[in-house]
């Protein structure tokens, strides 16, 4: 059976991830960031080529950001307001989510991966939010079959939520060779009991679940 993802909209006007997410960072375009940040680095007279590192110190600024800072506040309005009245109104999920930056011409920033090796946590949906539209290699990488390592990219427009199982489902990024550079937040969360899953579990093989750890 194929795997189930949902895109749930959003206003981004009411809920601007972009507009905060480009405050944050201190860019005019999160989607030519790259060049931004090569031209940032030419003014300081380094070498104009950007790595890993440079979407590693990017992130790092994001994920720094207190709880009341704007961007932080509008993803627990977006998590409230939009995502759990799809899962009964009530859910439980993760207080600060995990930020990316993924510049146009660097390479993977998400090695393949599970997410219930890490938190152990079969329940968890995985909730995944780009600040651009996203498409082939800027977009996120998901398996199409359980432990079938056929990945393949699930396209996101700006304005949309993707929910899927990344517990057991394995996921990550490939090298970003598109011209459009990729900011985005991820989030775990459980649905209330008894809550509709909209059908995300369904394709799971039945259990027991092999974990590996993590370290």
């Amino acid at each position: 059976m194929s795997i189930v993802v949902r895109h749930i909209p959003f206003d981004t006007e009411r809920y601007p991830l972009a507009r905060e997410g480009a405050k944050a960072l201190g860019c005019t375009s999160l989607e030519r960031l790259a060049d931004e940040q090569l031209e940032r680095k030419r003014s300081l007279g380094e070498r104009p080529r950007l790595t890993y590192q440079d979407n590693l110190r990017l992130r790092a600024v994001l994920a720094s950001l207190p709880l009341d800072h704007p961007l932080m506040v509008v993803y627990t309005r977006l998590i409230t307001e939009v995502v759990a009245p799809w899962f009964g109104g009530r859910i439980s999920y993760t207080q600060s989510p995990t930020f990316r930056v993924h510049m146009a011409g660097t390479p993977s920033v998400s090695d393949w991966h599970r997410d219930a090796d890490v938190t152990r946590r079969v329940d968890y949906l995985t909730g995944w939010a780009p600040f651009v539209d996203t498409y082939d290699e800027n977009a996120l990488w998901v398996e199409q079959t359980y432990g079938g390592a056929d990945y393949a990219p699930i396209p996101v427009v700006y304005g949309e939520v993707l929910i899927f199982d990344g517990a057991l489902l394995r996921h990550g990024s490939q090298a970003n060779t598109t011209p459009t550079s990729r900011v985005s937040l991820d989030f775990r969360f459980a649905a209330k009991a008894g809550s509709h899953d909209h059908g995300i579990f369904s394709p799971r093989p039945p259990p027991p679940y092999e974990l590996v750890i993590v370290r």
